[in-house]
């Protein structure tokens, strides 16, 4: 698999170059022999060479995402791009400290650097375990051993059961973190809501124009907040990309309060309609057991595939909360870029939600097999 191994040499590469830059002052860290920033000169020259890879990785994890067929490969290619978001906004949150400290004359010391070190390395870690694919997605029940069921009958009925939790958990998990998105667009305004979804999918230079350089540091740090929205774009992939921003609008037309949110998406995923036509066919299946043991650990992978996604992103939304109070000599275009990485977030929660619980209605993203086709291939005979 090149793609795969093309992505883990680069994520190897950024995973390293991050914990070099959150390195105590002068210790030896990573795998390439780097030692953590002594002075603002050291920490800004690590961002700049980190900055190159982490472009490079954005473009080596859409390739992997837009090639891989496998549906638990897809999930873990997606959950990298989201942690690598959350690692982009934090390394970008750690330079703007750094760039403050130095603009109001703080001194750098050890004390003070291993100060701002400290304080995010433990969630960092955890970014990375993920980015480098040392974090896994879990088993399914079935597979870490649980006993399965044990004839026929049973197995009908915890398809079924399996069936309903599933859909109805995606729908839940969906609306919840929707709900936080949209909460997120309606405290911007919709006037400049409107002009992120418009923008969505462009040349991000275009986009936002050159902000006036007040420093290298500061510089780095826009650098960085701008990677994270470009990883979230890469999420999507070019063609949902150039349509969830309209979405994303005529959803806020049709809500217009956030906790309206999961009635419009029972009327875009039609989970009732799903269960029902699902219910004969696990009734009356003519299928062998081991068809609706299968049916029943793939769809509690999917659950799992999902819950850590819809995870990652609620982590995501509390990150980019910090660009609104970035003043706007700083970055002055913090607001639309808050404003988009929520258009872009919101449209791909709906989205992904969709693709896993096979909506008609939503097939933007179609890259896994959800809960009405992993019935629908195993409990069909031909």
């Amino acid at each position: 698999m090149p793609e795969l191994n093309s992505y883990l040499e680069v994520a190897r590469d950024y995973a390293d170059g991050v914990r070099v830059l959150f390195a105590p002052t002068g210790k030896p860290t990573g795998e390439r022999g780097g030692v953590g920033p002594t002075s603002p000169e050291d920490l800004a020259a690590q961002a700049e060479k980190l900055s190159a890879v982490s472009d490079e990785l954005t473009k080596q994890a859409e390739n992997r995402l837009a090639s891989e067929k496998d549906a638990r490969a897809v999930a873990e290619a997606s959950a990298q791009l989201l942690a690598k978001a959350i690692t982009d906004l934090t390394v970008g949150a750690h330079l703007l400290q750094a760039a403050v400290d130095e603009d109001e004359d703080t001194p750098w010391t050890t004390a003070r650097a291993n100060e701002r070190s400290i304080t995010t390395t433990g969630s960092i870690e955890e970014m990375l375990q993920i980015v480098v694919g040392a974090a896994p997605i879990a088993a399914s029940n079935l597979d870490r051993g649980s006993e399965p069921p044990p004839d026929i009958a049973s197995a009908r009925l915890v398809l079924s059961q399996t069936i309903e939790d599933t859909l109805a958990m995606i729908s839940e998990r969906t609306s919840k973190t929707g709900q936080t998105a949209l909460g997120g667009l309606f405290g911007i305004g919709l006037g400049q809501v409107g002009q992120a979804a418009g923008l969505l999918g462009q040349n991000v230079a275009q986009v936002f124009g050159q902000a006036d350089k007040l420093g290298r540091l500061y510089g780095l740090f826009r650098d960085f907040a701008l990677k994270a929205y470009e990883s979230v774009i890469a999420l999507l992939g070019p063609a949902a990309s150039k349509i969830v921003g309209q979405q994303v609008m005529n959803w806020i037309g049709e809500v217009k309060e956030a906790t309206f949110l999961n009635d419009l998406l029972e009327k875009m995923y039609q989970t009732r309609q799903t269960r029902e036509a699902l219910a004969p066919m696990v009734k009356d299946s003519n299928a062998d057991c081991q068809k609706f043991v299968t049916a029943i650990a793939d769809i509690e992978k999917l659950s799992q595939d999902y819950s850590r996604q819809t995870a990652l992103v609620d982590k995501l939304l509390k990150g980019i909360k910090y660009l609104g109070a970035v003043p706007v000599a700083i970055m002055p275009y913090g607001a639309l870029l808050m404003a988009a990485i929520y258009v872009a977030i919101c449209g791909y929660v709906v989205l992904n939600g969709a693709d896993y619980v096979d909506a008609d209605q939503i097939k933007f993203l179609d890259r896994v097999p959800g809960v009405r086709r992993v019935v629908v291939a195993n409990l069909t005979t031909p």
